[in-house]
């Protein structure tokens, strides 16, 4: 059998490849070994992997072409009307990374004058809308890796984006990005998205359950992840 798996890449430490047409090669990350070893427990000997240019598609309603799909999708409760979920795999709070040459921010209050960016639909962009509310009109991209390149080219002044994807980021290329200044605590649990009835989401519970009990969801995580960003100081 096969897992066909949808990722919504590039994540830095989480899923990155190469894409042709959909497909994705040479895929690698946190997310990707654990697609890898979820297709191990569930007896399934191939795993193939597709991409979905918009992060907002792997939330939409209706069926899907994918068996899963893995993007550090946080639930919430408006994500769970259209799409199922399995358990948690992570847990994580939103971080921000400053362009080179920026004052350090140190609280919320300081980040409101700055041009902020997010991906759109994600957890971040809400954050700024909701908790933060800049001065200036934040700019929303459809594509992470875009944020990254704002950044570097100082398009943006900070980006609001998954902590741990951002300090991966942060330690790869540190000549092209100021410092992950910190936190914003918003406990989000990232956990696999399926289409609403799937039946392989209790066989994936179990499954993760095993691989959180025997360590591999640990050692997966200090692999592609390292630190813990909870140690990030917490931005107010």
């Amino acid at each position: 059998g096969e897992l066909l798996v949808g990722l919504a890449m590039p994540s830095a430490g989480f899923q990155v490849g190469s894409v042709r047409g959909r497909e994705v090669v040479l895929a690698k990350g946190f997310e990707v070994d654990l697609a890898r070893e979820l297709a191990t427990r569930l007896e399934l000997r191939r795993v193939r992997f597709v991409n979905e240019p918009l992060f907002s598609t792997l939330l939409a309603a209706g069926r899907k072409d994918w068996d899963l799909a893995l993007a550090q999708i946080s639930v919430t409760p408006a994500r769970a009307k259209r799409i199922d979920f399995s358990a948690p795999y992570l847990s994580a709070d939103q971080g921000v990374l400053v362009r080179l040459d920026l004052k350090r921010p140190t609280s919320l209050a300081a980040l409101r004058s700055l041009q902020l960016c997010a991906e759109r639909a994600s957890t971040g962009g809400q954050l700024i809308l909701d908790r933060i509310k800049p001065t200036r009109k934040p700019r929303l991209l459809e594509n992470p890796s875009k944020l990254s390149y704002e950044l570097f080219t100082k398009r943006c002044d900070a980006i609001v984006f998954d902590a741990p994807a951002l300090a991966v980021l942060s330690r790869q290329a540190p000549d092209r990005y100021g410092p992950l200044v910190g936190r914003i605590v918003t406990n989000e649990r990232y956990a696999i998205a399926l289409e609403k009835g799937s039946a392989l989401r209790p066989r994936l519970n179990a499954a993760l359950r095993a691989l959180a009990a025997d360590g591999t969801l640990e050692r997966l995580r200090k692999r592609w992840l390292g630190a813990d960003t909870a140690k990030l100081p917490v931005l107010r």
